[in-house]
């Protein structure tokens, strides 16, 4: 019930389909209790020749050709079908507005999902495989449907429909609507036992459903390692497996429903059964007539279409509510990162200060520990260090992509924690060393960090970014669409799309994340030619594992193991012998090369 109550406001902001859907089956119903008497007028009245009911009788004699046998036998007839078109029609305006109502619903759902998922910290999608996010937020939403369309609504007409049943059949006779109802108790202790399995069987085969996508999104994701090492085979076998284990699931939740559907059938078999035989001594006794009979088997028949819908929800129900736990999982988990009460947007000009900061991405292991830095507006700093030093958290922490566990990190005398990330991060340019380039035109790659950019920005961000000229080269310009990944463009190409991104945003503070570390001596010259524009003012931090990016920054940090070792002017570090950036630049670039 808690899972179910934090969906509730997904139906709360649709009124009015509401209220036409319930009106539309409130007239089904009573449409529905009409369906028998027309046979009851042919076989009573028509065929046996009975007296009508006074009431009725006045009713009909108004009509043309009055009581007579053939008038009465052609409004029967016509009755029939005057019916069954009202009722469809009535079923075709429900059907509608609910397929309308629930698929608002489920887009209303992943949206907020998605812009969720969206907040969540780096460190959860981390541990999180992207294919179980996917699902979460494409299929599992749809449980919100299958809760109002194939639950709530079903539910409602089906107690309707049984409590208007129960009033007719009670006034065609009382006995027989007792028996009916004997099956209910039976029914009531099926839903019962059968509803954990149902669940528990129901969560495994989407969890399941879940691991699959996952397996093939990253598969996809890495499909050039995979051709180059050979390993396709391989993974078609881990997906058979998968497979195999899904088809289990399913196969078990099948079973599981099936189970309870035959307990269910065979519990109203023979409750029509006991019906037939107890009626049909009636009527031999001359209790009742045979159009009675007639009438209360087919109101028998409409009520434990209810009552049998009734318990099949049981089955549907378990299955949305192990979708939406998987949903309200997802959207109770909270990010790692907020705007605390009273965040404030403030015009940065780039003076920033790590004071004591430690952080880690595990308890008890940290990764940056008693930091402190301090980078004036304007100045270029590179952060160097063996693999795991700390370089890309120093930059991430400044981000707020995570928060540190002590200390702080000020920007022009402000915490960060104080900015709203929003504002904090749209004024920070960022380069990495994988560009993602997004599979839609150059234009808007260039301009994704700032939509509102002219066509005169763009282009004037792709000259200073070196990438004006392979752009006007490929087949419609900037208007070109970019395959997946970037794939369509070389590794050269995806960088300077990347950094005329940057110029584009036009921010204070640059963050360069190890930007050449995939290009060739030749691309990572123009590369290189094209930063040191986009350096340009900016308070610039420099993550470099290639030293050979940081001839012109004006202080080096060196890290290791989170702890900063030594920092000055790369010249200045180069002159202490076994220094450690001195030993990097050794190592690297050997002893005579110089900095600058």
């Amino acid at each position: 019930m808690r899972t179910l109550r934090r969906l509730l406001p997904y139906l709360r902001t649709h009124p009015r389909a509401i209220a036409i859907m319930l009106g539309a089956m409130g007239a089904g119903v009573a449409v529905d209790l009409l369906r028998p008497w027309p046979m009851k007028l042919l076989i009573d009245h028509v065929l046996g020749g009975q007296p009508l009911p006074p009431g009725f009788a006045a009713l009909v004699a108004a009509l043309p050709g009055g009581q007579s046998a053939n008038a009465l036998l052609a409004w029967a007839s016509v009755a029939t079908i005057v019916i069954f078109l009202g009722g469809s029609t009535l079923a075709t305006v429900s059907l509608v507005t609910s397929v309308r109502l629930g698929q608002r619903m489920v887009y209303a759902l992943g949206a907020d999902l998605f812009a969720h998922v969206q907040r969540l910290s780096l460190a959860f999608h981390s541990r999180r495989p992207v294919g179980d996010s996917v699902a979460r937020v494409t299929g599992d939403p749809y449980c919100l449907q299958m809760l109002v369309n194939g639950t709530a609504l079903p539910v409602a007409q089906s107690l309707l429909t049984l409590g208007a049943m129960f009033v007719v059949m009670w006034r065609l006779e009382p006995a027989l609507t007792l028996l009916a109802l004997g099956v209910v108790p039976f029914l009531g202790l099926f839903i019962y036992g059968f509803g954990r399995p149902m669940h528990v069987w129901a969560r495994e085969r989407r969890d399941r459903e879940a691991h699959l996508m996952a397996g093939v999104q990253q598969t996809l994701t890495a499909i050039p390692a995979v051709q180059a090492f050979g390993r396709e085979d391989a993974e078609s076998d881990r997906f058979r497996r998968q497979a195999a284990a899904t088809v289990a699931a399913y196969e078990r939740s099948s079973i599981a429903d099936m189970a309870f559907k035959l307990a269910v059938g065979l519990v109203t078999a023979i409750g029509t059964a006991s019906i037939m035989w107890v009626g049909g001594r009636y009527a031999l006794e001359g209790t009742v007539t045979a159009g009675t009979i007639l009438v209360f088997l087919s109101y028998l028949a409409a009520l434990y279409t209810p009552l049998n819908e009734l318990a099949h929800t049981a089955s549907t129900v378990q299955y949305a509510v192990a979708n939406a736990e998987r949903v309200v999982d997802l959207l109770d988990t909270a990010p790692d990162v907020v705007d605390q009460p009273g965040a404030t947007q403030v015009r940065l000009i780039g003076h920033v200060r790590y004071d004591d900061v430690t952080f880690g991405y595990e308890a008890r292991r940290p990764v940056v520990h008693g930091l402190t830095l301090d980078v004036k507006p304007g100045e270029v700093v590179a952060i160097v260090g063996a693999t795991g030093a700390g370089k890309s958290t120093l930059v991430s922490l400044l981000l707020r992509f995570f928060d540190p566990w002590s200390g702080r990190i000020t920007i022009d005398g402000h915490d960060v924690r104080s900015l709203s990330v929003k504002s904090l991060r749209a004024q920070i340019a960022i380069v990495l060393q994988e560009s993602f380039i997004l599979p839609i035109t150059v234009a808007e790659n260039i301009a994704y960090g700032r939509p509102d950019a002219t066509r005169e920005q763009i282009e004037a961000a792709a000259v200073a970014a070196n990438a004006a000229a392979f752009i006007n080269h490929l087949p419609h310009g900037y208007a070109t669409g970019i395959g997946e990944r970037g794939m369509t463009l070389s590794i050269g190409e995806q960088q300077r799309l990347a950094i005329a991104r940057a110029f584009v945003k036009d921010a204070p503070i640059l963050v360069l994340d190890e930007p050449t570390s995939a290009l060739d001596a030749h691309t990572e010259s123009a590369v290189l030619d094209a930063l040191q524009r986009l350096m340009k003012g900016r308070t610039t931090f420099i993550v470099a594992h290639r030293l050979s990016t940081i001839r012109h920054a004006d202080r080096v940090v060196v890290l290791d193991d989170g702890a900063l070792l030594e920092e000055g002017p790369p010249a200045e570090l180069l002159r202490r012998d076994g220094g450690p950036f001195a030993r990097l630049w050794a190592r690297q670039l050997g002893s005579t090369a110089t900095p600058v």
